[in-house]
């Protein structure tokens, strides 16, 4: 058998698997439920397409908790009919005839819908697994099972113990081995202390090829964890320690790294960067273009406001940032300013003291408070309010 074969055992698979004490949790994992002590999982046939197939390596993950273990059996054979079905050892000897369900078409029902069937008790199926002279693998992840022959695999996966935990990416490889068929024929032994002995490096291999062949998987933005996009934007040499970025802001700040690292050390970066994480451009002054621009008697102004070195960079942002961010967000916009560039930011309130950075447009106008009352019969503009009197908390008016 050279050409190689994977079943995975995958959600249209599970969804026609008899569960017991486990559900469905994904498209390749289920749940242990923790209200039973043993739970089963019979799954239909594996087909392996040829007579006496000779079955291969069979790999899942379990997390188990506590005391929890859980046993793999398996059994192979070329028919598939309740009645007639005789399984095979690894020689190709016949184990016998089972016995026949009384509650069922002996003759013409297949064995699929027998494990399948959630009528019937886990215990009368397992004991089908015993009559057959079944494989059992206690608590193993990765097993061989080149002792068993025939067209079509059945497997049973029991898990016993309290507790709860999830199976996932189960997976049957054939051949399990890859490297026998590089030996003269005089080595070729089916299932012996050689073929087994490849086996532990030819699945090695194999796993290292699976990760080879699916890198592009791992480099994929949108479906890569959080992990590894700090990663990736560890190697293009961007610092996103901490958690300022996470979610979808970190995925989109590590899709645009490129451009930002093209453009870095340029107003274009910093406008970027700041559209990226606070979902607005923010205003960027430069003090050498607004020397340029200020009267000599204005200077004293702008050098307080903007700082007096023309490598002052001042960045006003109207965006509600709390105080714990704000130091992160200038080490991230830190690593993409010129070089000698003294960074400022001006996180601009919603409302503002005329000591700080606020303008007034030609929409703006300075006003005055004053307290007026409603017994006064004046008219209430928008340069007045009400206020309550200094003895009183009650307005009066007649």
């Amino acid at each position: 058998m050279n050409d190689r074969k994977k079943y995975f055992i995958q959600e249209a698979r599970l969804k026609k698997a008899c569960l017991v004490g486990m559900e469905l949790a994904g498209p390749a994992s289920l749940r242990i439920l923790p209200s039973e002590k043993n739970r089963y999982l019979f799954l239909g046939c594996l087909d392996g397409t040829e007579p006496d197939c000779l079955w291969g390596r069979w790999k899942g993950n379990f997390s188990l908790s506590g005391n929890m273990a859980f046993v793999v059996h398996a059994f192979a054979g070329n028919q598939k009919s309740l009645g007639s079905f005789a399984g095979m050892n690894s020689g190709g000897e016949e184990l016998g005839l089972f016995f026949q369900n009384p509650g069922m078409d002996s003759e013409g029902e297949e064995l699929d819908l027998f494990f399948q069937n959630p009528g019937i008790e886990p215990e009368e199926k397992l004991a089908l697994f015993g009559r057959s002279n079944a494989a059992a693998y206690v608590s193993q992840e990765d097993v061989l099972m080149y002792g068993l022959r025939g067209r079509y695999l059945w497997i049973c996966v029991e898990v016993m113990g309290e507790g709860e935990g999830t199976v996932s990416n189960l997976c049957m490889v054939l051949p399990g081995d890859t490297f026998l068929s590089a030996f003269p024929e005089a080595y070729r032994e089916w299932n012996s202390f050689f073929h087994r002995y490849l086996s532990v490096f030819s699945s090695i291999y194999n796993d290292f090829q699976e990760k080879i062949d699916t890198v592009e998987k791992v480099l994929e933005l949108d479906a890569a964890a959080q992990e590894q996009l700090r990663m990736f934007a560890a190697w293009m040499g961007v610092d996103v320690s901490g958690n300022f970025l996470s979610g979808e802001k970190l995925r989109a700040f590590v899709k645009e790294i490129h451009r930002l690292n093209k453009w870095k050390g340029t107003r274009k970066s910093l406008e970027l960067l700041t559209e990226i994480i606070l979902d607005e451009k923010a205003v960027i002054l430069e003090r050498n273009i607004l020397k340029e621009c200020a009267e000599s008697s204005q200077e004293k102004i702008y050098d307080s406001l903007y700082g007096s070195s023309p490598y002052c960079v001042t960045l006003l942002i109207r965006s509600r940032v709390e105080k714990a961010r704000r130091s992160q967000l200038y080490f991230l916009l830190q690593q993409f300013v010129p070089v000698r560039c003294e960074l400022n930011l001006v996180f601009l309130e919603q409302k503002s003291n005329m000591d700080t950075y606020c303008y007034l447009d030609i929409n703006a106008r300075l006003w005055v408070e004053e307290t007026v009352y409603l017994n006064e019969r004046i008219a209430l503009d928008g340069n007045f309010c009400l206020a309550p009197l200094a003895d009183s908390h009650v307005l009066g008016c007649n």
